[in-house]
């Protein structure tokens, strides 16, 4: 009886052991499937043949070779572009045959039986001009001191030209050479001999010789009836700080900053500043929306995008809302900046009634949820000719600095990160209004003097 109590006892230890594995193997298969639904939507966001920017996949074209070369030149219907001829010739030179090119033989016929021409462009390697001048001091009875006229071909105690030095600002910051190669090529092509310690001197001298006009940038740039905004990642000394750029349609200003939140554009467009602020609703602009009251429109082709992307990865659904921004996109842009606050209130109106549905994935429900809380920052370019609907000139213009960032790794000290925002401001900005900065930098300066 004992032993047949024991076998019972070890039997039902036995049966609740196996219910507990049967339970376990319950949870991992749940697990498991879990792991996989993630998987493969990981899978989705990185194939093998793709890289990921901020989260998005972007894949990469297998190699291929055209049955057809593609015809050289401009399509069908659009203009050609080769290049000009020019309307003048320094030099003319005459050729005559002597000798066969071919055999070297001399047998040619007496009579010249065709001309041709050809026109050849090439640059003379300057010498530099060096230019002594002669300096007059008066005693000044009023101020009670010698006094001299101003020299105006050069900064104050610079040895170089305003031109020299704006040549130098030009290849470094514009160009993005490096310290090393601007003496070699300066010394090269012109015969200058500079070391690579005056390079970065000629660009702390020429930021603060803008000083003036940096400071106008920033009022214009805070006066202004809309402007684009956004940020990059930059370095100083190895530490990860971020480059913002602020651009108008004709202006462009930049700030490097240690911080990526609201304070910095605070900072520099102030409380009171005029105008639309355009962005990608990242959530510094908000929280500063918030504190200046200023009207915002958000970037249509992040919203875009963005929808695309759940129409990626979650069916029908994201489908859905992707066809709808569509939709009210084009809507939108047809009116071409003619509309009128009705138009903007129907606009709204029709996205969320196409919105306002049941969501099985989280990730529609909180994009529309989110989405229609920006009523107010999604169409005012529906009536105002001043506002864009992207935020594609910000990206634009950030992209200089990007690359200038993969070649030098940023700046090497917080006075040097000051310097190139300061000269990088300037130079676009005359990119901005189609000025150059050999041409309008000395005589911005020379206004900067006065």
């Amino acid at each position: 009886m004992q032993k047949i109590n024991e076998k019972g006892s070890k039997i039902e230890r036995l049966r609740k052991e196996t219910e507990k594995l049967r339970r376990e193997n319950g949870e991992l298969k749940r697990e498991l499937k879990e792991f996989k639904k993630e998987f493969e939507e990981y899978k989705k966001r990185h194939p093998e043949t793709a890289g990921v920017k901020h989260g998005k996949p972007y894949s990469f074209r297998a190699s291929a070779e055209s049955g057809r070369p593609k015809k050289l030149g401009a399509r069908k219907g659009h203009k050609a572009h080769f290049r000009l001829k020019p309307k003048w010739a320094d030099e003319v030179r005459h050729l005559p045959v002597l000798r066969c090119p071919i055999c070297g033989g001399t047998e040619l016929s007496e009579e010249v039986q065709e001309r041709g021409e050809r026109i050849v462009e090439d640059i003379v390697i300057p010498k530099p001009l060096v230019t002594k001048i002669i300096l007059d001091r008066r005693y000044c009875r009023h101020c009670k001191k010698l006094v001299e006229s101003p020299v105006l071909i050069a900064l104050p105690g610079a040895r170089l030209g305003i031109r020299i030095m704006l040549v130098v600002v030009w290849l470094k910051i514009k160009l993005r050479l490096t310290e090393e190669a601007i003496p070699e090529l300066l010394e090269k092509l012109f015969g200058i001999k500079i070391s690579e310690g005056e390079v970065i001197n000629i660009l702390a001298q020429v930021a603060g010789a803008f000083d003036p006009y940096h400071e106008q940038l920033i009022q214009e740039i805070r006066d202004a009836p809309a402007r684009h905004i956004d940020e990059t990642s930059w370095r100083i000394d190895g530490k990860n700080v971020w480059l913002w750029a602020f651009v108008t349609k004709g202006e462009a200003l930049y700030k490097i900053a240690s911080s990526r939140s609201h304070e910095v554009p605070l900072e520099v467009l102030g409380k009171g500043h005029n105008g639309v602020d355009i962005h990608d609703r990242f959530s510094a602009y908000k929280t500063r929306a918030r504190k200046t009251r200023n009207p915002q429109q958000d970037c249509w082709a992040h919203l875009v995008n963005d929808a695309k992307e759940l129409a990626q990865f979650y069916g029908e659904e994201g489908e859905h809302i992707h066809q709808t921004i569509k939709k009210t996109y084009g809507c939108a842009k047809a009116f071409n900046h003619k509309g009128t606050d009705a138009d903007i209130e129907k606009l709204f109106q029709s996205l969320a009634d196409e919105l306002n549905r049941p969501y099985k994935s989280h990730h529609c429900y909180k994009f529309v949820v989110n989405l229609l809380k920006e009523k107010d920052n999604l169409f005012e370019f529906v009536k105002n000719p001043e506002v864009d609907r992207t935020n594609n000139i910000a990206e634009r213009y950030l992209r200089h600095s990007v690359i200038a960032r993969k070649i030098g790794g940023g700046n090497r000290s917080t006075r040097g990160a000051i310097i190139y925002e300061r000269l990088l401001s300037i130079i676009h900005t005359l990119h901005v209004r189609d000025q150059d900065l050999l041409e309008y930098g000395p005589k911005i300066l020379l206004t900067s003097d006065d």
